[in-house]
């Protein structure tokens, strides 16, 4: 039988153990992307629902609904309250004049939703100041390797400036390290996709 060949039992019983570690291996990897893919839902606790243009799959999309839309999603009976929300891909010149790639939220302007709200440094109002970003601590880290967590410091963002007022606790993004927040008027300009009407 199996167990008086030991060479077939060994070979069983180690063939067995590999696929058992290559199933929760590939099992943990799924984990782990479906966290980081929902990550924006996780973060932004407030929203029950969101609403997108009928053009856009998935989140990464960078495309914002039209100016006129929000308006429509507001008269909706049962609606409370809309507010606008934009992600996309931005890139972050390092000080060595490398480009980093790093993912862009736009909240809105009046009420500022959508930014997590463990700061670790810096507050939520910091960000109405002008030119104004909120940044990941491992964003930060890629950016300035080797220095502590601070605010003040000015980077350019697609060649446009921009300064660290906050550091934000965000959850880990699927497309890139660095995650930045910012209003929704500066995150549309700084990608060069605006609203349109």
């Amino acid at each position: 039988m199996l167990l008086g060949d030991r060479t077939k039992c060994l070979g069983l019983i180690f063939g067995v153990a590999f696929s058992t570690l290559l199933v929760c291996q590939q099992v943990s990897i799924f984990f782990g992307l479906l966290g980081r893919a929902s990550s924006v839902v996780n973060d932004v606790r407030e929203a029950d629902i969101w609403v997108m243009d009928p053009s856009v799959n998935t989140i990464d999309v960078p495309y914002p609904l039209r100016d006129t839309v929000l308006p429509r999603v507001r008269g909706v009976e049962g609606v409370a309250w809309a507010v606008p929300f934009f992600k996309a891909s931005v890139q972050v010149r390092t000080r060595e004049g490398t480009l980093e790639n790093a993912v862009i939220m736009g909240i809105d302007d009046a009420s500022l939703v959508g930014v997590p709200d463990a700061f670790v440094l810096g507050s939520i109002e910091d960000l109405t100041m002008p030119d104004s970003i909120a940044i990941n601590p491992a964003g930060f880290r890629l950016l300035f390797p080797g220095e502590e967590l601070d605010t003040g410091r000015v980077i350019e963002l697609n060649d446009r400036r921009a300064k660290i007022v906050a550091i934000v606790d965000a959850s880990p993004a699927f497309a890139a390290n660095t995650t930045i927040y910012t209003r929704y008027s500066l995150a549309t300009s700084y990608t060069n996709t605006g609203g349109t009407d």
